[in-house]
């Protein structure tokens, strides 16, 4: 547990001194301070740049274990240029990830150019041999096989990647839900039945830096942007598949924000709109509509998100499965709360 503790702390200490470097920074030159948008929950200008010191945190300290010790991120027997192939292909998607929102972040790109770049990182990924291999069963030559990988992983990074960016509404909401997912999987990954170390160490070091960033953006004094959102929500999904088993871990501690992500998609398409434009029909902004305080919206999510995962990591399949209709339930059950107290009010969704 050692490397854990000092993977995660020295994550924790890098991310807290450029966090608070880059707000300086931010305020100073008035760059990443971007224009208050009819969707957002806040009411004055804060940096965007959480995301930069927390990808920045990461990959050095990432950078640094490569270095000196680099049998604790040992993840396949194949290596690339000598670094193993699964983390190179996490370090190159996510500098290609990274270097797209950085730019968003500073001055808005269209959805687009971000989704193309998503599906860039998520092919870097997968032709590093990070795949699903179950999926091999069902395919009646490798070729097919890699075809189904490589579309599932596309697939499912985008989809995770959104699906936290989209949670991003409300401070300490993103950050925090992402903790404990990266929790649940390390937990997982250290049980006995599972002993992966090289998960656990980055799942750790990704919390640490997302610690500090919480720090202050529970202050108001920060937000994460597209660069920190997306960057948490491309190691979650990677985590979840680099080493099997933790895709249906992963998706249970997020069903509830997986489940809005759904209903807002659905519901743009009958719109006839892009399931890729912002807009403020989120569960988050049904809650604060109702009259919920943020803080209770953001400890709603934590319980759910941190009971799901206790779930996860006390059942097999089966029990999965069953949390999955319960977080279906209650996702049903706020959505029709909702259009049932809009319809009282005389308003219209």
């Amino acid at each position: 547990m050692t490397p854990l503790y000092l993977a995660a702390g020295a994550g924790f200490i890098l991310s807290l001194i450029l966090t608070s470097f880059l707000i300086k920074f931010s305020w100073r030159t008035g760059k990443f301070l971007p224009e208050i948008r009819p969707r957002d929950v806040h009411k004055t200008r804060v940096p965007r740049v959480g995301g930069v010191a927390m990808v920045a945190a990461f990959l050095v300290v990432t950078l640094v274990i490569l270095l000196f010790w680099p049998d604790l991120l040992h993840f396949s027997s194949k290596k690339i240029l000598g670094i193993d192939r699964n983390l190179l292909g996490l370090i190159l998607g996510l500098v290609v990830l990274s270097a797209v929102n950085l730019v968003d972040d500073l001055r808005s790109l269209s959805w687009r150019k971000k989704l193309a770049t998503q599906i860039v990182a998520a092919v870097i990924v997968a032709l590093c041999g990070i795949k699903i291999l179950w999926l091999g069963q069902y395919a009646a030559t490798p070729l097919l096989a890699s075809v189904y990988s490589l579309t599932f992983v596309a697939v499912w990074l985008v989809f995770v990647g959104n699906v936290v960016n989209w949670l991003d509404s409300i401070n300490g909401l993103a950050g925090g839900v992402s903790v404990i997912t990266l929790g649940i999987v390390m937990f997982l990954s250290l049980s006995l039945r599972s002993s992966q170390q090289p998960v656990a160490l980055v799942a750790a070091v990704t919390i640490g830096v997302t610690l500090a960033f919480l720090i202050f953006n529970l202050r108001g004094k920060v937000f994460m942007g597209d660069t920190g959102s997306f960057f948490l929500g491309f190691v979650i999904g990677v985590l979840a598949i680099i080493s099997g088993g933790k895709v249906a871990t992963a998706g249970l501690v997020l069903a509830i924000p997986f489940l809005d992500a759904m209903v807002v998609v659905i519901t743009r398409l009958i719109n006839r709109q892009s399931p890729f434009l912002p807009d403020n029909k989120h569960l988050t902004h049904r809650l604060i509509n109702l009259g919920w305080p943020r803080w209770m919206i953001v400890g709603f999510y934590y319980m759910l998100s941190l009971s799901f995962g206790l779930v996860a990591l006390n059942t097999q399949m089966s029990g999965k499965l069953q949390a999955t209709l319960v977080a279906a339930l209650i996702m049903a059950t706020l959505v029709v709360g909702y259009n049932v107290a809009l319809r009282r009010r005389g308003c219209k969704y």
